[in-house]
């Protein structure tokens, strides 16, 4: 297995190909707005907040990769967390995860190992694969707090996986 269909794996297993660990599908099904939206402590976020996180920075990144310039960011990581009002809301924020993966894979997919190899950034030494297995691991980090949020409020599946 080529270190390319390596990094392909991992994306599609943190998207939504059944794997060793819950993907970002099955952690996110019948998952309604209030259940998205509840917190359990001042310190923690919600799902709806964490799902806008990875939307953040996997649109942002997945821009750079596309050679696409990427915007001044406002504000710090906190930031990142936000969270939406209504049930329509949940819904474009669902699709728009899913629709964000898809086109990572995609344009993985497309690349070749010449331009997988290439620094990120100017005068740097990491090459692509080393940001984008980093951001396969960022992804599955914050689907495994999803599916902890569900269990802890009750509304997650046993049957979607991590029984225990």
């Amino acid at each position: 297995m080529t270190q390319k269909e390596i990094l392909l794996e991992q994306f599609v297993s943190v998207h939504n190909q059944k794997s060793w660990f819950v993907t970002i599908n099955d952690a996110l099904t019948d998952l309604t707005p209030e259940s998205a939206s509840w917190n359990s402590g001042s310190e923690n976020h919600s799902i709806w907040q964490i799902v806008h996180h990875l939307i953040f920075w996997n649109e942002r990144w997945l821009k750079k990769f596309n050679g696409q310039e990427v915007p001044k960011m406002d504000g710090d990581n906190k930031t990142t967390y936000s969270t939406g009002a209504s049930n329509e809301d949940w819904e474009k924020t669902v699709s728009h995860i899913d629709k964000i993966l898809t086109e990572w894979h995609n344009a993985i997919k497309e690349k070749d190992n010449a331009e997988l190899m290439k620094p990120v950034f100017e005068g740097e030494a990491d090459p692509w694969y080393s940001y984008l297995h980093t951001i396969a691991m960022h992804n599955a980090y914050h689907i495994g707090q999803i599916v902890t949020l569900r269990k802890l409020q009750g509304s997650w599946d046993p049957d979607q996986g991590v029984a225990t």
